[in-house]
């Protein structure tokens, strides 16, 4: 059942992707499997049905985002970021993670710093994500993907408390 989303929605299993076809496909498939299709078959089937749409659900939203895809990237390899022995990031990445998030609390009120915040790290992360098709490319450069996918989760989380503490403010 747990097949290869790359293969599940009809994708050559590449970071870089068409988004338009990664949709095309993903709608494509729902019609052909939706629960609906299969409302009057048997309970076998209907749940059949339901698992492989929460599948295609599943193979989708991981495709959809890059930092997502990669982690997948690395799990096909073997690679589970979440691993203890992944943790460690670079001491300047810690350093400016550190700087963002002081940036972060000294401006909580302040929707123009805060918004220049994000464009900052936004300008990062997107620099960071151009480098991930090479590392993906290159097998060899494997443990810089890794490197790079751990920090990209950082710095999505980041851009998560920015993104609320904006709504707090309006």
């Amino acid at each position: 059942m747990s097949q290869n989303f790359f293969t599940l929605l009809k994708l050559p299993e590449a970071f870089v992707i068409d988004l338009e076809r990664l949709d095309q496909n993903y709608q494509d498939i729902q019609k052909e499997i939706h629960p609906d299709r299969f409302a009057s078959f048997d309970d076998e089937t209907k749940l059949e049905s339901i698992k492989k749409t929460a599948q295609v659900n599943d193979a989708y939203q991981t495709l959809k985002s890059p930092i997502r895809r990669a982690e997948y990237m690395l799990q096909l390899h073997g690679v589970n970021i979440h691993d203890e022995k992944y943790t460690a990031v670079p001491q300047d990445f810690l350093m400016q993670q550190m700087e963002w998030r002081e940036e972060l609390e000294t401006h909580k009120q302040n929707k123009l710093a805060l918004e220049k915040l994000a464009t900052e790290i936004q300008k990062n992360k997107n620099d960071m994500m151009n480098q991930l098709p090479a590392f993906f490319d290159q097998k060899n450069h494997l443990n810089d993907a890794i490197k790079i996918t751990r920090e990209l989760n950082f710095i999505e989380k980041i851009e998560q408390h920015i993104h609320d503490a904006l709504i707090e403010i309006v």
